[in-house]
């Protein structure tokens, strides 16, 4: 097997409103046999903005990543870590210290559905490839948001996540 690394996280302070950005960390596990589907993944950011301390509503976005697969047909399965709060169910955006803002990842617009490892009560996300040949691409929309009435400590605020893509 082979893994590839990426990076994650930018968050910026702006008079004392918050910017947000979660790039992605990213494990992509290549098979080394020619015969069996393999998938990269793309990510992009999900850009939080500024954050307004103790807002009434929530602050919700979208962000997406791509996964291209090609040779064999085959079925693969995308899993989004827990982050520095080591917790699907409550991730944190984090300024080193004390500060934090909660905020969670969900696969469904109405933002019902914790996009996970799987575990009950989260959910991952297959795809299935059933073509030979050329590359097939899957776009995935990620639904993000930052819980209403926070009112974190200035600064800049950020996580890891690992992104994980099985097949």
């Amino acid at each position: 097997m082979r893994t590839k690394i990426g990076s994650i996280a930018a968050v910026s302070r702006q008079s004392g409103k918050f910017f947000c950005c979660i790039i992605g960390l990213l494990l992509l596990v290549l098979p080394l046999t020619a015969n069996a589907i393999t998938c990269r993944i793309g990510l992009r950011p999900i850009d939080f903005g500024l954050y307004m301390p103790l807002t009434q509503v929530p602050v919700d976005v979208i962000g997406q990543f791509d996964v291209r697969c090609q040779a064999q047909p085959g079925t693969f399965a995308v899993i989004i870590g827990a982050g520095i709060s080591g917790n699907q169910l409550a991730r944190t955006l984090s300024a080193g210290g004390s500060g934090v803002l909660n905020y969670n990842l969900y696969s469904d617009a109405a933002r019902t559905q914790i996009w996970g490892d799987g575990t009950p009560p989260t959910v991952l996300v297959t795809g299935s490839r059933t073509g030979r040949g050329r590359p097939t691409f899957y776009i995935y929309p990620v639904y993000a948001r930052i819980f209403a009435n926070q009112a974190p400590d200035p600064g800049i605020y950020g996580d890891n996540l690992l992104v994980t893509v099985l097949f």
